[in-house]
């Protein structure tokens, strides 16, 4: 659809809802990927989206690239899928015979598994180049750990404090690492929202209170998550942008004896996605945080509960709820914002051209992939 015809809608729909108190004309289009019971945990440039859904006392792990539903369950009775990179591979966690959560990439068709990190570890990200990232629980300290394609792990450490322990949430394709640290103490762990780079964890600061997180980082090193605050009720926290070397706000909403966000991903433009009570699903693209269920049709009897992922087009994955049953769904603009990448200072591209090796490799498993994608369609037929 044309920019012009975009503008036309736009402008014929503000007409309609003056002349007759009609919803405003929506921002997004809204297509279900799961069935019923599912949930969406993340989504690529493609606009592919990977999630779990239930199926009788167990989950499972899906892809839908648009062309129907993927079931990835070859591994153990009970698995989900937590990621997706730009080459299609899907990152999961699946339940052992032993009771152990052991980590899962399907790819081309096919899905293996990773491995376990001690006692158990929960594998949360995989970037473009394949590297992957985990907590792994040992009998030290829980720690964060980043996964190479080869297999090999790297702990990427704890702040200094007593009985630390570090939990990890994302990964970006420069092998930044964000996620939280902090020492092990209850009732409730003072965490700091850290990012691991360059062999270094660095605090991200606060607004006042502990504990914060960071959940999400872009390829830029700005991150998202939530921080503590003191608005009048006892567990305030609030979603934040981290950019630059400094943490702010951006949940300018008041009026709420409590008061709860959340960033839960960040694309490269720096919008954000999440959760506030007050808003429920919510984008955030730079002004205000603007709450999901105004910027689709709500005459179509959507709810949308949380955001949890955004690409660079401006494709949110989301979890939505109608006539009381939950689903998986991907929300995409129907009028485009003509937007470009950032473009990377020299720093940011020297090291991204350090891993061409890595990214050529996984190229070539995008080529197999597009090949395994009809073997997919047939699959998803069959079951």
């Amino acid at each position: 659809m044309s920019i012009r015809n975009c503008m036309a809608l736009v402008l014929f729909g503000s007409a309609i809802g003056l002349a007759a108190a009609a919803p405003a004309y929506p921002e997004y289009r809204v297509t279900i990927v799961g069935p019923a019971g599912s949930s969406a945990a993340d989504i690529n440039g493609a606009g592919a989206v990977v999630g779990s859904y239930p199926s009788g006392a167990t989950t499972h792990g899906f892809i839908n690239r648009g062309k129907g539903l993927v079931r990835l369950g070859a591994l153990g009775a009970s698995s989900g899928a937590v990621a997706v990179n730009d080459q299609g591979e899907v990152l999961g966690n699946w339940v052992a015979p032993d009771g152990r959560i052991r980590g899962f990439i399907y790819s081309c068709g096919r899905q293996r598994d990773i491995g376990v990190i001690g006692s158990g570890s929960i594998y949360r990200d995989i970037n473009n180049a394949g590297y992957t990232i985990a907590t792994g629980y040992t009998d030290s300290d829980p720690s964060g750990y980043l996964r190479a394609p080869n297999g090999s792990y790297r702990d990427i450490g704890h702040l200094p404090v007593e009985h630390p322990i570090t939990d990890v949430f994302a990964l970006n394709n420069r092998n930044q690492v964000a996620g939280k640290s902090g020492p092990l103490v209850f009732p409730e762990q003072p965490y700091r929202a850290v990012i691991w780079t360059r062999g270094k964890l660095h605090d991200l600061g606060d607004l006042g209170l502990t504990p914060n997180s960071a959940n999400a980082i872009n390829d830029r090193g700005q991150a998202t998550g939530f921080a503590a605050v003191n608005t009048g009720g006892p567990h305030d926290r609030v979603a934040y942008l981290y950019s630059n070397g400094r943490l702010v706000s951006i949940d300018d909403l008041s009026g709420a004896d409590l008061k709860y966000s959340e960033g839960l991903d960040i694309n490269n433009h720096g919008h954000v996605v999440g959760y506030s009570d007050t808003l429920q699903g919510f984008v955030w693209r730079g002004r205000k945080m603007q709450s999901l269920n105004a910027l689709v049709d709500r005459r179509l009897g959507w709810h949308i509960p949380a955001a949890q992922a955004i690409n660079d087009a401006g494709q949110i994955a989301a979890t939505g709820v109608r006539s009381g049953v939950q689903y998986a769904i991907r929300l995409d603009l129907i009028c485009p914002h003509a937007l470009s990448a950032p473009v990377l200072d020299a720093g940011e591209a020297a090291e991204l051209a350090a891993m061409a090796t890595p990214l050529a490799q996984a190229a070539t498993l995008a080529r197999a992939e597009a090949e395994a994608q009809a073997r997919e369609v047939v699959q998803a037929v069959a079951q």
